[in-house]
């Protein structure tokens, strides 16, 4: 009797297992039409930005500024600077 009714069984078992991967596979199907429309507008947004000036290409590094014998004993007085002995 066990046998039969794990035969039974089944066939529903294989259907809900379809239905469900169906229902996966659609799933993944919408999220990559969103990605793929997303994907489409960060492109036009980065085509924006390079047509606007907005874009990184060019700028220099800020380098840090040398500062004279003076400046330097005025910033380690001042404690903006920290100094240790060796």
């Amino acid at each position: 009797m066990e046998g039969e009714k794990t035969d039974e069984k089944k066939p529903e078992a294989k259907k809900d297992i379809l239905a469900e991967a169906r229902e996966v596979a659609e799933r993944n199907e919408k999220a990559v039409e969103e990605m793929h429309a997303l994907v489409a507008r960060n492109e036009e947004l980065a085509a924006r930005n390079i047509l606007g000036g907005k874009s990184d290409a060019g700028i220099q590094p800020h380098e840090p500024k040398d500062l004279t014998p003076k400046e330097y004993k005025d910033a380690v007085m001042s404690g903006k600077i920290k100094f240790s002995k060796p």
